[in-house]
């Protein structure tokens, strides 16, 4: 169980904290909730029912340092398959990110980078799709990263990049 004023990562809303564990009365049920206000968002409140395991299997503690650190180890050498047809691709891309899951979300924004070099070479861009699924990626891992290594989650790309290279 989660407590109040922790903090956690809760889907693709990223860090929120757990403002409050009550009962309340919606849609005709009473029930308890988890209250939770995301981080960057701190106006917002988000209602997750104790009891639904579905919806409290995407609150997750917030990653250490060193949890971080091995995950990215363990990524370095992974990249997932180009799917040539754009429509796949996205669909592919969608799927990683309705998971949220840390590691398969890293691979996704590693796969992307380096899709974006190769391209940059011919002197051509990304597609939009592809390069909206990045966006999206590090929109989620630069607000969990970010908050846990403390540090801005505009540097996160940078602390990334440079980690991987590091042990090239």
């Amino acid at each position: 169980m989660w407590e109040k004023d922790s903090y956690i990562i809760y889907g693709g809303n990223g860090v929120c904290r757990v403002t409050d564990v009550r009962s309340e009365k919606m849609y005709g049920k009473k029930q308890t909730y988890y209250v939770l206000s995301p981080v960057d968002s701190p106006g917002s409140m988000i209602f997750v029912p104790t009891d639904n395991a579905a919806l409290t299997a995407r609150m997750r503690k917030i990653p250490g340092r060193e949890e971080i650190l091995r995950l990215l180890d363990g990524l370095k050498e992974e990249t997932l398959p180009w799917e040539k047809d754009s429509r796949l691709r996205a669909e592919q891309f969608n799927e990683i990110l309705d998971r949220c899951d840390q590691r398969e979300l890293l691979v996704l924004i590693c796969t992307i980078w380096n899709k974006r070099r190769e391209l940059a070479r011919q002197s051509k861009k990304l597609a939009t799709s592809d390069d909206n699924a990045l966006k999206r990626a590090e929109k989620i891992i630069n607000g969990e990263y970010g908050f846990a290594l403390s540090v801005k989650p505009e540097e996160v790309p940078a602390f990334i990049a440079d980690y991987l290279s590091a042990g090239e």
